[in-house]
């Protein structure tokens, strides 16, 4: 790649490099903002006394050093102003603060949901403070109905910081929201807050009620239930009304991409437009025009879809291409493409660690790297055929690009994309087509009407076609093991053999043998670690028992029996390490008896034998009052009674006392001071996490 066409591309990987040492080197995040600033500057002017006094290209690395470096030192302090520490010390009780209203309040099933940026603090005077942002639960009624964005409130609640991950693998919601600059959660009951004023005027604000207004006009125009939720996502961006079925219908056909405002999206209603104002050509004035029309077009849209990392990515690439069309210069879709991620990480640096930033990005260098590869492989004279073959090739390269990605994150490859895209692709060009003229024409009712009425049934259309994906054979590989190293390898190994298809350069073929022997080492390390393995697992579930015993690849776990008619709480806590143990889904009630020998396991709702341990879990009472204590290696307290432990140790020995999730707050407080007064040696695992035991 020659740096000097593509500039942006060499300053994209150092601005990430450095983001990556702020973020990953807290040393990084304790250089002063003022030395930062100073060796910035002592570089810049090193390297252009450099550049004026030496023109000789054996010493211009120096010079690209100096500039690289700089990149770096930029990246290192944009970033840690985003992770500076908040100054705000909350006491743990509930306290008054005025905050306003930052993201779209959205329903779930128990509460309303929005992001509040945090402005005073009200105690016996109001303080302002420097704002901060937390994610705030209001109680479901009439006023939380009327929330909108910028809306101001003054509210009387708790802040909480929210715990990590207390499971192998777990999802790190805490992490998650960080990079979402939001430290904090709230839980706002009713009666406890009040609206200060109504929405604030800004642009963004209009657009979400312009959203709300398309919503509504949807519904009032014909397009209902999945038809509506579908219509919702594709065109406004406003996912949060998908059932469950209908998502994993989509996501088994490997059409989720549809549903996510993307590049796809931006760049149809880019040519819709470009058609549209096609009129203005004649002169540079008229160009100018419609050049700034275009940019307040696209970027309006932007706004009203909620601004996700995919449509800004997509937004900045048609936005820098409009801009380019007015000078004659040749354009780079390369340099193009890291100039879009550059500029987006200069205003917000931890998009980096956002899924679809990194999904979108490497879906478009995916068709920009093997499109033209793939497409080539056949020549097709019929133009229909042709099209189709286009459409599978734009597919499987945008593939190419993101399946490591995909697999690492969730864990499923639909190895039918390829096949719902030659309908995906020509349906949303008549969605997005459709859903413009509905927006333009939304306010007359008979135009309304026809348009949504088509509207629904495109999106009818393409409900049901995804849908069929589920009754094909071998309609998804599920539960795949893809961490970071095995991520690096096999984008190092796609890499390597596109180089030696597209150059045909024999000495790159012994280091791609090199790399798939160590993805093969790697695959074999790890299913040698599944089948010698051998666990006893007490997982910190909020309310619920959960003990899996796992013996090479065969497990199973045993849970309270509530938990097993709807089993999404348990795959949000333990799908990652499930999958990274290599266990498949086997739950059981944690009341029945139970004898494996494969496992070596034997349990009778009460007392267990797993391997060479011993154990017994009380729920109710100490079961039996012996004259001779019985020796155990663990006692498991579960349920919510109470139990007083100078009699449990009359009747049992054991080595180690283990809480598990299912005891309350109240309770595993009791169990706690009476385990250290008699120096029993416990274990808590609502506090101290998942209870790990290698066998």
């Amino acid at each position: 790649m020659i740096w000097l066409a593509r500039p942006f591309v060499r300053i994209f990987f150092f601005l990430v490099l450095g983001i990556l040492i702020s973020y990953w080197m807290p040393v990084a995040r304790e250089i002063n903002v003022y030395l930062l600033i100073i060796i910035l500057c002592i570089v810049c002017i090193a390297s252009f006394v450099l550049y004026k006094l030496n023109h000789s290209w054996k010493w211009r690395w120096i010079n690209g050093l100096a500039f690289s470096f700089s990149v770096v030192l930029i990246g290192i302090f944009i970033t840690n102003q985003i992770l500076e520490t908040n100054s705000f010390h909350h006491n743990g009780k509930k306290e008054v603060f005025v905050a306003k209203v930052v993201s779209e309040p959205v329903e779930t099933a128990e509460s309303r949901k929005t992001i509040l940026e945090i402005l005073q603090h009200v105690n016996t005077d109001t303080v302002n403070i420097k704002p901060f942002r937390a994610i705030a639960f209001f109680k479901k009624d009439s006023l939380s109905q009327q929330l909108q964005y910028g809306d101001h409130l003054v509210f009387n609640g708790k802040l909480v910081q929210p715990d990590g991950p207390k499971n192998p693998e777990e999802f790190n919601y805490a992490e998650y929201l960080a990079l979402s600059d939001v430290h904090y959660m709230v839980y706002i009951r009713h009666g406890e807050w009040s609206l200060l004023g109504e929405s604030s005027n800004s642009i963004r604000s209009f657009a979400f009620k312009v959203r709300k207004y398309l919503l509504i006009a949807l519904q009032e125009n014909g397009v209902t239930g999945n038809d509506y939720a579908v219509a919702a996502a594709v065109l406004l961006g406003y996912d949060h009304l998908m059932e469950s079925e209908l998502e994993q219908d989509y996501v088994m056909a490997g059409a989720m991409h549809i549903l996510c405002v993307s590049g796809l999206h931006v760049g149809i209603i880019y040519l819709v437009l470009n058609f549209v104002l096609g009129f203005l050509r004649r002169n540079k004035i008229q160009k100018i025009i419609k050049v700034i029309l275009l940019l307040v077009l696209i970027w309006f849209y932007a706004l009203l879809t909620g601004l996700s990392p995919s449509v800004l990515r997509a937004s900045v690439m048609v936005s820098l291409f409009i801009v380019a069309t007015i000078s004659s210069k040749q354009k780079d879709v390369y340099n193009t493409l890291a100039a879009s991620a550059v500029i987006l990480l200069l205003f917000n640096p931890l998009l980096v660690f956002n899924v679809g930033f990194q999904l979108s990005y490497s879906a478009v260098l995916g068709i920009l790297l093997f499109y033209n590869l793939i497409f080539k492989i056949f020549y097709i004279k019929n133009k229909v055929l042709s099209k189709i073959w286009s459409i599978i090739a734009v597919s499987t390269a945008a593939q190419l690009g993101t399946f490591p990605l995909a697999l690492h994150y969730f864990h499923f490859f639909p190895p039918y994309y390829w096949l719902t895209n030659i309908f995906i692709f020509p349906l949303s060009f008549a969605i997005i087509g459709t859903g413009m003229a509905f927006m333009v024409f939304s306010w007359l009712p008979l135009v309304s009407g026809i348009i949504g009425t088509v509207l629904s049934g495109f999106v009818f259309l393409l409900n049901n076609i995804v849908s069929l994906v589920k009754y094909l054979p071998f309609n998804g590989i599920h539960d795949v093991y893809y961490p970071w190293i095995k991520v690096a390898l096999v984008y190092s190994l796609i890499l390597l053999l596109f180089l030696l298809i597209l150059k045909a350069k024999i000495r790159l073929v012994l280091p791609t043998l090199i790399v798939l022997f160590l993805v093969l080492l790697f695959d074999t390390n790890h299913k040698y670690d599944v089948l010698n393995q051998k666990r006893l697992a007490i997982y910190s579930i909020n309310k619920c028992s959960a003990y899996d015993f796992i013996n090479g690849n065969h497990h199973t776990l045993l849970v309270d029996s509530m938990f097993l008619k709807d089993d999404k709480k348990l795959d949000y806590h333990l799908d990652n390490s499930r999958i990274g143990w290599g266990l498949d889904k086997n739950y059981s009630s944690i009341d029945i008896n139970f004898e494996s020998e494969n496992l070596g396991l034997f349990y009778d709702g009460q007392f267990g034998g797993f391997g060479p341990h011993t154990f017994m879990r009380i729920d109710d009472k100490i079961p039996f009052d012996a004259g001779n204590p019985i020796k155990l290696d663990y006692v498991i307290i579960s349920g919510k009674k109470k139990l007083d432990l100078k009699q449990l140790i009359k009747a049992i020995r054991f080595e180690r006392l283990i809480i598990d999730s299912s005891v309350p707050w109240w309770k595993q407080k009791s169990l706690s001071e009476q385990a250290e007064e008699l120096n029993l040696n416990y274990f808590n695992v609502s506090e101290q996490g998942a209870f790990l035991l290698e066998i």
